[in-house]
């Protein structure tokens, strides 16, 4: 007992080092999230460093002090200071989640969870762990608002994920190259296959340069349990939202029998879905179980 309690204080200014961390890096997501996607105004994105953080109500400067991840937004109960416009409750959803998803991070490398390498290489796996968890929120959270992945993101990370193997231990040079390839190839195969069978687009290929990031990183592995974990978790998640329009719909269709019937069913099946956040939590949940799973069947 007091061998655990030793242990979860000696391992406690680390994790709380690690989801401050997270909070500022979260921080930084919102401003990616918010920024980056193509507008009518800003066709290109806008820059995420120029103007500086600022009310989109009034365009009055946020101050230093009330930019303080998660603490600013309680404090000002989620308002500006001076015109008092509502902020987004995303921001603090996606400083939270990034905070514990680093927390999570630094659990499985330089916490308990990962106690099987030298610790320069947990601290490297900490880095790399948490730059993937970051991509990972920003397309997350981009892809929910505008359906887009955005080739600006997806394509450097790929790089940099792909360069930081040559660092890890157990990778080979090409482990990365095949993963990369079956990430984007796989989802082109399966749009060009729903394109001439369908004659409508089946899977984006933004998805497809996602899924080329996880590649990059976690190999074919990766890509695969990524791509067979989404699409279970988008099919539970899209089933329960056509079950819910469909019982939402039920007194309409009561009025109308002729036509209002099959009507919810039909529309809630053809409309479009952005596929990426779920390819982000199943690419998270790789990443946190692979080493585990391969310890499993090396025992």
């Amino acid at each position: 007992m007091v061998r655990d309690e030793l242990l979860v204080l000696t391992h406690t200014p680390g994790l709380v080092l690690a989801v401050v961390l997270g909070l500022l890096w979260g921080s930084f997501a919102n401003v990616c999230i918010y920024r980056w996607p193509p507008s009518d105004a800003f066709p290109d994105g806008r820059s995420v460093v120029r103007p500086g953080s600022h009310c989109s109500a009034c365009k009055a400067p946020i101050r230093w002090y009330d930019n303080v991840p998660l603490l600013s937004y309680l404090w000002l109960r989620g308002r500006c200071r001076d015109c008092q416009a509502t902020f987004s409750a995303r921001y603090l959803i996606v400083e939270a989640m990034t905070g514990l998803l680093f927390g999570v991070a630094w659990w499985f490398t330089l916490g308990p969870g990962g106690m099987f390498d030298a610790l320069d290489v947990r601290a490297m796996w900490f880095v790399v762990d948490a730059a993937f968890v970051f991509v990972m929120v920003v397309i997350f959270f981009i892809d929910l608002d505008t359906m887009l992945i955005l080739d600006k993101l997806t394509y450097p990370s790929a790089v940099l994920f792909y360069a930081v193997t040559f660092a890890l231990p157990g990778y080979h040079w090409w482990d990365g190259l095949i993963g990369a390839a079956i990430g984007f190839g796989v989802p082109w195969l399966i749009a060009e296959i729903w394109m001439r069978v369908r004659g409508i687009e089946g899977i984006g290929m933004g998805d497809g340069t996602m899924l080329m990031v996880v590649g990059a990183l976690l190999g074919w592995k990766g890509v695969v349990a990524t791509l067979f974990g989404g699409s279970l978790i988008g099919t539970v998640f899209e089933t329960y939202r056509i079950v819910r329009n469909r019982g939402a719909a039920a007194p309409e269709a009561e009025e109308s029998p002729e036509e209002g019937a099959a009507e919810p069913a039909r529309t809630a099946l053809q409309k479009e879905v952005p596929f990426g956040p779920y390819l982000a939590i199943a690419a998270l949940f790789y990443l946190f179980a692979a080493p585990w799973i391969d310890l499993h069947f090396r025992l």
